[in-house]
């Protein structure tokens, strides 16, 4: 009964966000999913949903797509969002994101990074403050599923350790904001280095280029932020990515749409990194989802994209790929 009233509340609270559009009620296909499976759900860049009134009601349809999935019987493990929730960095986007999300965050774990987009800019398009952000106030949901298990910062959420397991085994969610700071790739490092028993999935949001491949020179990192320490994506992997083998995979998204990339980190093992970006997308994204499907006698991820509003498979080879987690 709970799960139907914050159901409810989410259809009234997204009542006056779409207005401007009405695509109709969700409807979730149980065959689609395997009932013996566990699954992850990517969601790209949304800032021209939060941003636009005309695609807000995408954003609404996907959310209310998940929740439905959820209840349907559909194993979701974690929702994972790659940054850039806005587009400018105003209370309206971000009060719109929290809305239409809050009711799913209190079902599915739910872990968001910063994109750059998510701070203020001034002049030549530069950060001048990582402060300047809303982040933390809104990507925080009363009754949330997500268990906070570290934070680099007391009370901040751009640098946290998420709780998660698949069949059981831990794949905590290492979130790290956007150009990390090098303290934060320290505190980073000593982390997931002093647990060496429990593997992780890495959440930023600059690292894959759109054509697949990592990002090495004119990183937005470095073009954008001030007063700060920043890496690239070149150095994340350097410094954090490559020595430590219990960093099972890096999800990402900034440019683009869907890529993988493999590339042996120091033990030589090839570590997947995931791009998944909505933004290029038509109405900001059309409903679509990035769905990794987990099978207990599979070593391998599964990857889809769907399209919620559509029900059907994106069915390319850049958008329907399988990857060894398992290991």
């Amino acid at each position: 009964m709970f799960r139907h009233i914050c159901y409810a509340v989410l259809a009234i609270l997204c009542l006056s966000c779409s207005k401007s559009l009405d695509l109709g009620q969700p409807v979730v296909d149980v065959e689609m999913f395997d009932a013996d499976a566990e699954y992850i759900i990517v969601i790209g860049d949304i800032q021209q949903y939060t941003y636009e009134e005309a695609t807000l009601p995408f954003l609404e349809y996907t959310m209310r797509w998940i929740y439905l999935a959820k209840e349907a019987g559909m194993n979701i493990k974690c929702i994972l969002q790659v940054g850039d929730i806005t587009q400018e960095n105003k209370k309206k986007e971000w009060q719109a994101f929290h809305e239409l999300t809050a009711a799913v965050a209190k079902e599915i774990p739910y872990a968001a990074c910063t994109g750059n987009h998510d701070y203020s800019w001034g002049d030549n398009n530069e950060i001048l403050s990582r402060d300047n952000t809303y982040f933390t106030k809104y990507v925080t949901f009363d009754g949330a599923k997500a268990e906070v298990i570290a934070r680099y910062e007391p009370d901040r959420m751009e640098n946290i350790v998420v709780r998660n397991s698949i069949f059981g085994t831990s794949y905590d969610i290492l979130v790290l904001e956007f150009g990390p700071r090098t303290e934060v790739i320290e505190w980073a490092n000593e982390y997931v280095k002093s647990n060496p028993g429990i593997k992780y999935i890495l959440l930023t949001h600059e690292f894959l280029t759109s054509d697949g491949e990592l990002v090495s020179n004119g990183s937005y990192a470095e073009s954008q932020l001030r007063n700060t320490t920043w890496s690239s994506p070149e150095q994340l992997w350097n410094t954090l990515v490559a020595g430590n083998d219990n960093i099972a995979c890096v999800v990402c998204g900034h440019n683009g749409f869907s890529r993988i990339r493999l590339a042996a980190n120091d033990a030589g093992r090839e570590v997947p990194q995931i791009l998944f970006n909505l933004q290029y997308q038509v109405n900001g994204g059309d409903g679509m989802i990035e769905i990794w499907e987990m099978k207990e006698d599979s070593d391998s991820v599964n990857v889809g994209v769907y399209n919620t509003i559509r029900n059907r498979w994106v069915d390319t080879p850049e958008t329907s790929f399988k990857f060894k987690y398992r290991y």
